[in-house]
């Protein structure tokens, strides 16, 4: 972590900025929501009857910290010039309301004055909640948690987890069990004679007297011997589990990659409404200066020199807009990314450069080759393919098995023998019973189709994997590039910013001394803003470069830390 932006951004930031705006609508962020506490002019407190409450709106903190809070912790981020905290304003009373009495009203209720000088004299508003500024580092953990499309990685990997199981258990558990309940009519006799006719199961099934009757079936087979198909199907499912577990990794670090491109373009929002302020402070100054002369009727100025200055810095309001917009969006995203949607922000701190610094080109490509998710993907499919290939080969040969089973019934009114109703078969239990047996499918040309089909899908994973390993070079190769081209051209315009700053005080050294006039000041202070324009630029093209270099490396130790 960096020192706050408001501890020392007064002497590194005395002179004017850039612009830094100009990718800023597709990295950036809002700015922060900081609840204040207004202190509106003359307020009468009347506690309720009954009441002990010492809490009022006149003993209220006024140094900017919380209420019960340590000294310090709720002190308000920077001062006028960063106007970081979004303060609730009381309204003015209104001229119409004044002339109708409408203030004297207000006056009675405590919200207001008669005299409108008196009630802006009022005291500023101050912040008494501080929202918690995320680090990188914490944005990170928080989209590794919440992010939606982590969640549905998680889901796909919960699946296949599931199938995994199915493949495991499912050749043990083919068994099945019926039962039948039901009514039957009193039938009786013995082995010789038969007291019951078979019509009574006839027409006159419902005149007979009933009796319920009850079955019970179970039958199964135990694998003992399938050429392969258990263990292929188990083997293929694994596999599949790897495939979809680098899926998730992909999907991972691809959202780290979008969570880094917000921080670090949300930072150059913030930086470029920095630089804004200061160039027009600057600004601002001179222009009064030129009007002051002008009014002194001073001829070594002319009226040409105020328009020319003022016309620079309305070019710079028009540029605020978009820093603004640059801000919001970046900050939506990371709301949305990080699962945090109230009281977000991050460290007030400007863009510094990563503290890694780039090795030779061979080790990043080694490192892709051994830890890029894709690659490892597709190595995991074709495993996943040679074994579902083995598998539908294995659907050749037959199943040996041990096939066992048990039966039993019972019907009451129903005498056990052999006689004309011929359902002597209700009353019995069977003792299990077990039998080593064959089933053999001969379906074989529609096999044999499906062995096709495998070796083409085997076929086609193993050019996806050649594809990722030759792709992956192609892409650390254009990252590493972006990444040493940012760096080279960061540090010249490093170079080029402090030149421009020594010109501007040199300038205002000779303004100082009356050997020069405000007119001096216009050129160095476009060499500036260009210069720090540039550099913040820069910077941030060099943050994401590094990141994206991580992205297609695999390895997230290149990416830049916490600023």
């Amino acid at each position: 972590m960096g020192q706050p932006r408001h501890a020392k951004r007064s002497k590194r930031r005395r002179h004017p900025g850039a612009l830094g705006w100009l990718v800023l609508a597709s990295l950036s962020g809002l700015a922060p929501v900081v609840w204040a506490q207004s202190q509106p002019a003359p307020f009468t407190y009347t506690p309720l009857p009954g009441s002990t409450s010492t809490l009022r709106p006149d003993n209220l903190p006024v140094d900017g910290t919380e209420p019960g809070a340590a000294q310090g912790n709720g002190k308000p981020r920077g001062g006028k010039k960063k106007g970081a905290a979004a303060a609730v304003t009381p309204p003015r009373a209104s001229a119409s309301a004044s002339a109708t009495g409408t203030a004297a009203a207000a006056d009675d209720t405590g919200f207001g004055s008669a005299d409108d000088s008196e009630f802006g004299s009022a005291p500023p508003p101050v912040a008494t909640i501080k929202m918690h500024g995320y680090t990188l580092a914490e944005c990170l953990a928080l989209a590794d948690r919440n992010h939606p499309a982590i969640w549905a990685a998680r889901a796909r990997l919960a699946y296949v987890h599931g199938q995994l199981d199915e493949a495991k258990w499912t050749p043990f558990w083919n068994w099945s069990a019926s039962s039948t309940v039901g009514v039957i009519p009193t039938i009786n006799g013995t082995n010789v004679y038969s007291s019951t006719p078979a019509t009574a199961l006839g027409t006159s099934f419902f005149s007979q007297q009933l009796g319920p009757f009850f079955t019970f079936d179970i039958s199964g087979t135990l694998p003992i011997y399938t050429f392969g198909k258990i263990t292929e199907a188990k083997e293929a499912a694994q596999s599949n589990v790897r495939v979809t577990e680098w899926d998730m990794e992909k999907t991972r670090q691809q959202t780290r990659m979008d969570v880094r491109r917000a921080y670090f373009g949300l930072m150059l929002a913030r930086d470029s409404k920095y630089i804004i302020n200061d160039v027009t402070g600057q600004l601002d100054k001179a222009i009064k200066n030129v009007a002051d002369k002008l009014a002194e009727d001073d001829k070594t100025v002319e009226d040409i020199d105020r328009i020319r200055l003022e016309t620079y810095r309305d070019e710079l309001h028009a540029r605020t807009g978009e820093a603004d917009k640059g801000e919001r969006f970046g900050i939506a995203a990371l709301r949305f990314m990080t699962g945090v949607q109230t009281a977000f922000d991050i460290p007030d701190e400007p863009l510094k450069r990563p503290v890694n610094s780039l090795g030779p080109i061979s080790r990043y490509l080694t490192a892709a080759r051994l830890f890029r998710p894709e690659v490892n993907e597709a190595r995991a499919g074709v495993v996943a393919r040679e074994h579902l290939l083995e598998y539908q080969k294995a659907q050749f040969f037959p199943n040996i098995g041990l096939g066992l089973g048990a039966s039993y019934a019972v019907a009451p009114t129903v005498v056990p023998g052999a006689n004309a109703v011929n359902i002597s078969g209700l009353n019995h239990f069977i003792a299990p019973t077990f039998g080593v047996g064959v089933q053999w499918g001969l379906d074989l040309l529609p096999k044999k189709a499906r062995v096709s089909q495998a070796e083409a899908q085997l076929e086609e994973t193993r050019a996806l994997e050649r594809l990722a390993l030759g792709g992956i070079a192609v892409e650390v190769e254009q990252a590493y590039g972006s990444a040493l081209e940012a760096s080279t051209r960061e540090a010249s315009w490093e170079a080029a910013e402090h030149r421009a700053r020594r010109w501007i005080s040199i300038v205002d050294d000779a303004i100082d001394l009356g050997t020069k006039d405000e007119r001096a000041l216009n050129e160095p202070l476009r060499a500036y803003v260009n210069a720090r324009v540039s550099h913040v630029y820069a910077l941030m093209e060099m943050n994401v470069a590094f990141s994206d270099l991580a992205r297609v490396t695999g390895v997230d130790d290149v990416a830049p830390a916490s600023q």
